[in-house]
């Protein structure tokens, strides 16, 4: 018996929202990593090799200074890191916010077609029509994140769960930034805690995945270490891009956060407003048909 399409509106309490999280990702596997793959791969793949420039670098420096002439050399922060790690950072900032918007975007389109599964080209319509308000929300809201944390830690703790809350809401709801932002305070109001819990279990759970595709990482690193010294250790360009894209291959986990972070605003909502229960009121009698991206909210 073939089991029925996850509802995403529905109230939920934290074990419900990691279960379904892996419900989703389950029932979505191939149309869901199909497009992340898609829009998001020429990045990943892009990140991976700024990084392994970035790295030969450094190992470079660090061979350099023990003969003796890395002062020489390097005698720059710039020259030590230089456009690598520029080019490391922009595509690593492009690359989750390119995952960001295609994971809430899927989801979007998931509960607008009634628990179907949308294609590649009305996911690519969302992000094309996002994207530049995404990356600039990204941009503030990791500015105003790194302010709030270094002011004191706990700040920075209280905002995490509400500014995640701002994409999801400007996706679903096909907001501003500025309504977003504000709204987000609004329901999370007395599911603060909910909200941390969930995505704290969920970063657990990726992190831990993540380090997982780090033990091949760690073990070449070793092997290669022991077996040619100190001064050529990781220092050639093939294993340096062979440890990159492992390590890239490893931020494909970052789905699971994300889709955790849908089910919070969808938990939340339906708690709030009743979304899902208004939803299936007004579709009683009506056809339905796939429609344009919804008017915008102020």
């Amino acid at each position: 018996m073939q089991q029925q399409n996850i509802e995403l509106s529905k109230k939920r309490d934290l074990g419900e929202v990691v279960s379904d999280t892996f419900t989703f990702i389950k029932q979505n596997f191939k149309p869901l990593f199909k497009v992340v793959l898609t829009f998001c791969g020429l990045f990943m793949l892009a990140t991976a090799a700024a990084y392994a420039m970035q790295q030969l670098k450094t190992f470079e420096l660090q061979r350099e200074l023990f003969n003796g002439a890395g002062a020489q050399s390097f005698s720059s922060p710039f020259d030590r890191f230089g456009i690598e790690y520029l080019l490391s950072m922009l595509f690593m900032m492009l690359s989750y916010t390119l995952m960001t918007l295609t994971v809430l975007s899927y989801m979007a389109l998931y509960k607008q077609k009634g628990n179907v599964p949308p294609t590649t080209e009305e996911v690519w319509g969302y992000i094309k029509y996002y994207f530049l308000r995404v990356l600039g929300g990204t941009i503030l809201l990791s500015i105003l994140l790194i302010l709030a944390t270094a002011a004191c830690i706990i700040p920075g703790v209280y905002v995490y769960p509400i500014f995640g809350l701002v994409f999801p809401i400007m996706i679903m709801e096909n907001a501003s930034f500025t309504y977003a932002f504000n709204r987000s305070f609004t329901i999370i109001k007395e599911n603060w805690w909910l909200t941390f819990g969930t995505l704290f279990v969920m970063g657990l759970i990726t992190y831990v995945g993540y380090m997982i595709f780090s033990i091949p990482t760690i073990i070449i690193t070793v092997v290669n270490l022991f077996t040619h010294g100190t001064k050529t250790a990781a220092s050639s360009a093939p294993l340096l891009i062979v440890i990159s894209l492992i390590q890239q291959a490893g931020q494909i986990l970052y789905v699971l956060p994300l889709i955790a972070l849908g089910f919070c605003y969808y938990n939340l909502t339906e708690v709030k407003e009743g979304s899902g229960l208004i939803d299936r009121i007004n579709q009683f009698g009506t056809h339905n048909p796939d429609s344009n991206l919804p008017a915008e909210e102020y």
